[in-house]
């Protein structure tokens, strides 16, 4: 019997694998990023940014002065006023006791098992289990309120800084806490962004008091300019995204598609030989 040759195999492998990673794509491109965002008064509320922000109110008061995503599935790490950080358990509703005492007004994810804050220049690195800080190193600009590091991008963490021209976007050194500045968030001298978070896709969010309430931005990352995206009836306190705790598609690695590719085009080649 007349086999196909070994070129059309590995074209048919590498085919497959492209379509796997075409389907794995738009899997990844149709997840939903929650955000999660505490107000002055401590109440906690969720939005969902795939449904035109729709709004959930989680918990009325969590005493909440900063709050973060981080490595505990289907949790909120909270910073209260006093600085202990306790968790918020999203599946029972349920609050932990305060431990630690985390220092500053920026607390955010590390996606490396930490959580990192800002306290003045400097930046600390924080046990999320007990709450224990450990200072890194002072950067150029006082931080104004919140810290994230990039899903696709694991060696980019990006800060809120504020000076005199307003608030604006760094890049966060965490081994160093070296800061470089990216630019102006283009609200205004007397603005502020209190929260930063990032979808899995890697869109930076933000959040802020106006006038009127608050505001949900976008961020461009190469510029750091916020575009108002959702309208809030209260003051935000900080935000966070769900990076680790909503289940979002796996998605192998290019290789690995190749290789699974390559193994079923070599399974049919055995088929036909023996045949």
């Amino acid at each position: 019997m007349k086999t196909p040759s070994l070129r059309h195999d590995l074209a048919a492998a590498v085919s497959l694998a492209v379509v796997l990673m075409a389907g794995a794509s738009a899997a990844n491109a149709s997840s939903t990023t929650l955000i999660y965002i505490n107000s002055s008064d401590g109440a906690l509320y969720s939005y969902d940014s795939a449904n035109s922000y729709a709004e959930s109110l989680i918990a009325n008061s969590t005493g909440a002065f900063s709050i973060s995503s981080g490595p505990a599935a289907n949790t909120i790490y909270i910073q209260g006023g006093g600085g202990a950080l306790s968790t918020y358990d999203l599946i029972g509703n349920s609050q932990s006791s305060g431990v630690g005492s985390v220092p500053g007004n920026a607390l955010g994810e590390g996606r490396d098992g930490f959580l990192y804050a800002g306290s003045g220049v400097g930046l600390y690195k924080v046990n999320p289990n007990t709450g224990v800080s450990a200072f890194i190193g002072n950067g150029t600009y006082g931080y104004a309120g919140d810290l994230a590091v990039d899903p696709t991008d694991l060696t980019a963490m990006y800060g809120a800084v504020s000076d005199t021209s307003g608030v604006l976007l760094v890049k966060v050194n965490k081994n160093t806490g070296g800061q470089t500045l990216v630019g102006s968030f283009g609200l205004g001298a007397s603005s502020s962004i209190f929260g930063l978070g990032f979808s899995l896709d890697g869109i930076l969010f933000a959040a802020g008091p106006t006038t009127a309430g608050g505001e949900i931005y976008t961020v461009n990352k190469l510029s750091g300019v916020a575009t108002g995206v959702h309208e809030l009836t209260y003051q935000p306190f900080d935000m966070a995204t769900q990076p680790f705790e909503v289940v979002e598609p796996t998605v192998p690695e290019p290789a690995t598609l190749i290789l699974a590719g390559l193994g079923l085009a070599g399974m049919a080649l055995g088929r036909r030989k023996k045949a």
